[in-house]
């Protein structure tokens, strides 16, 4: 437990470090693909209108008036939006010098007051100067902000005369981030021991008279981050359509843009034109505006949903808690693979998470998290490697010299296969037996008896290994041996089968060497059977051996002891005579139930290599064959005709004799299937 959590406490150091950096260079951006993807269309009570080139374009050329516009042009789109019923109207323009036309000012006001419904905006700055006539539109309260800034310096207004014609006024400026885009915006402001709204603020909390600053999240500097939505989503008119549709109202003429599609709107009118744009980026919108940032802000507070910040505490608290959690279940699981999994599959859910949380409206922060975990799996990856390079250095140290390079080379591959269990794959399993070798031991000294086999045994070992198999034990003068593990073998079956018959041509020349030193002749008998065992080390913790178990290793085993009954040397059982009935020279023997199991097997002598057949071999199996056709349908008395016109071949006369036992004595029920009552 000390290393556990001194390992942690060292991946949360660098995590710290680490993740703090990339978090100040690269967690804006990802905040800003967050907003894009769950960003939706704009509310429809809230509509902009948008003081465009179009609109300047078309007063100064149907009408001669240039920029900057009188005051009556506004007060025109004032009275429309009045008679068409909107809830507020937001200008985003400041107009804190008076207008140089005579009796402007007056016609805006009074279209002003007559609304009742109009906002007007006003700046802090830094700069020296007062702030007459500001007092009466700070709030009468505010939540909690122990962070909201005091400003000291001058204050923009408009100019009396409007001033005192709005409903209210709110603070218009706002603050971008370090890399110029605009993602938060702070509601209050202090000055004087006075709190102040934002434009949108003052402008919400009279179009939603529910509406209680005092009662929402703000962060303790009164700011909020936005839930902003897509882009150009906000329904757009241009301002000239307003003061047209007024014209053309007032002309009893009917106007472009119907009243109804204003009635209980928030209308904000701001600047688009070129040299005008109060240019405003976000993480939707590069080149947005500054009354579209207000819109957004007047949204979020109306449907009281903005994105709030997870307190940076407890996002560090989080990540402690995430690593030490990692850390220790990375060091309980074994092996490789599934530390891997494991560690994707939470990575992915940290990052499903952060998204769950911010289409919710949190903001957690992902890279502190992401960085955390990665350095937990990659400490956890490099200290495991470090122990499977150790392990491979043990095992190949302790184990060279007695397992096969095959086997070595799989375990080297996953030392963490050397404990106890297996798998199922398909193999094909090969028993060998040396026919009345008990009876021939008894006839030599036991000295004798030893090199014989010793020298049997190696032979035949170097020739199931050449051939790609595993030698799996010795068991007196039997061996045991499979293909198709622990290394894969599409052509496991052939391979088995090839190895056999080279085993007994091995046989032949060791008997010539043994007949040259006046010992006895060996004989030998294999059965080879395909079909899915329990691959994998079996036995104890104190002992144990990588085999194979499963009733294809049973049924290859009688399969060799029923060789005696053919005058046989080799026979495979059926899955195995399928799978290499191309590449090998097999033959049709017969459908068997051996001791212990109640299902017929059809089994096959393999007879020689495809390219070195004994001559007239095809001939044999092919006059064989239609013998054991007529024996399966139960036409003893032609079926020995057959078989005793093969005299040589003794697995016909074999049948040739069972035919004649059953002519003289006919089963009861005749499945073609003889049964073996002994192993």
């Amino acid at each position: 437990m000390k290393r556990y959590w001194l390992s942690t406490a060292v991946l949360f150091a660098v995590t710290l470090a680490l993740g703090s950096l990339l978090s100040y260079l690269f967690e804006a951006k990802i905040y800003d693909q967050k907003v894009r993807l769950y960003c939706t269309a704009a509310p429809a009570d809230i509509v902009l209108a948008k003081i465009d080139q179009g609109s300047i374009d078309f007063y100064s050329r149907e009408f001669n008036i240039t920029w900057p516009w009188p005051r009556s042009l506004y007060a025109k789109a004032i009275d429309y939006l009045t008679a068409a019923g909107a809830r507020a109207v937001a200008m985003d323009l400041i107009f804190s010098e008076p207008s140089p036309y005579s009796g402007e000012d007056e016609q805006l006001a009074a279209a002003m007051k007559k609304s009742g419904r109009v906002f007007l905006p006003l700046v802090f700055s830094d700069n020296e100067g007062g702030a007459e006539g500001l007092e009466r539109f700070a709030l009468a309260a505010t939540p909690p902000l122990p962070r909201l800034p005091e400003r000291e310096g001058k204050v923009t207004l408009p100019v009396p005369l409007l001033r005192d014609a709005a409903r209210g006024l709110g603070n218009a400026q706002a603050d971008p981030e370090r890399d110029h885009i605009y993602r938060r915006l702070r509601h209050f402001v202090r000055r004087g021991g006075r709190a102040y709204p934002s434009f949108s603020l003052a402008v919400a909390t009279v179009a939603a008279p529910g509406l209680d600053p005092a009662s929402m999240a703000f962060a303790a500097d009164g700011g909020v981050n936005l839930r902003f939505y897509r882009k150009d989503s906000f329904r757009t008119y241009a301002i000239a359509q307003l003061i047209q549709s007024q014209v053309q109202r007032e002309a009893e003429k009917e106007p472009a843009v119907p009243l109804a599609e204003l009635k209980d709107k928030i209308v904000i009118i701001g600047a688009t034109a070129t040299g005008l744009l109060d240019n405003r980026a976000t993480p939707v919108n590069a080149s947005g505006s500054g009354f579209e940032l207000h819109a957004t802000a007047m949204a979020n507070l109306l449907r009281r949903d903005f994105i709030r910040v997870f307190n940076p505490r407890l996002q560090w608290l989080l990540v402690l808690l995430a690593i030490a959690l990692l850390n220790l279940s990375l060091s309980r699981i074994n092996t490789l693979s599934w530390q891997l999994l494991i560690a994707l599959v939470i990575i992915a859910l940290a990052l499903a998470t952060n998204l769950f949380l911010f289409r919710s409206g949190i903001d957690l922060d992902f890279i502190p998290l992401f960085i955390g975990l990665v350095a937990c799996s990659g400490y956890d990856a490099y200290g495991r490697y470090q122990r499977v390079r150790r392990e491979k250095k043990f095992i190949e140290k302790a184990f060279k010299g007695y397992m096969s390079d095959s086997l070595l080379a799989e375990i080297m591959k996953n030392p963490a296969g050397l404990h106890l269990g297996g798998e199922k794959k398909l193999v094909t399993v090969f028993f060998s037996d040396l026919a009345g070798f008990t009876s021939l031991s008894e006839k030599l000294p036991a000295e004798e008896v030893v090199r014989v086999l010793n020298i049997y045994l190696e032979r035949m070992t170097a020739v199931i290994m050449e051939n790609g198999g595993f030698v799996n034990k010795f068991e007196g003068d039997a061996i045991m041996a499979f293909w198709g593990a622990p290394l894969p073998d599409e052509r496991h079956a052939e391979r088995a089968m090839h190895a056999a018959l080279l085993c007994q041509d091995g046989l032949q020349a060791l008997n010539e060497e043994f007949a040259r030193d006046g010992l006895p002749r060996l004989n030998m008998r294999v059965g080879i059977n395909s079909g899915e065992v329990i691959v994998g080390n079996i036995g104890s913790r104190q002992r144990f051996e990588y085999t194979v178990i499963g009733d294809a290793v049973n049924l290859a085993s009688r399969l060799e002891g029923i060789n005696k009954q053919y005058g046989t040397a080799i026979i495979g059982g059926s899955l195995s005579g399928q799978l290499a009935a191309g590449e090998l020279l097999l033959r049709r023997l017969d459908r068997v139930r051996v001791k212990g199991k109640n299902i017929p097997e059809e089994i096959f002598e393999v007879v020689a290599g495809r390219e070195n057949a004994p001559p007239g071999m095809d001939r044999i199996i092919d006059s064989f064959a239609k013998g054991l056709s007529l024996y399966f349908a139960g036409d003893f008395a032609a079926a020995a005709e057959i078989f005793s016109g093969l005299p040589n071949d003794p697995p016909s006369q074999v049948f040739a004799r069972r035919c004649h036992f059953l002519l003289a004595k006919p089963p009861e029920h005749w499945d073609g299937a003889w049964t073996f009552t002994e192993k």
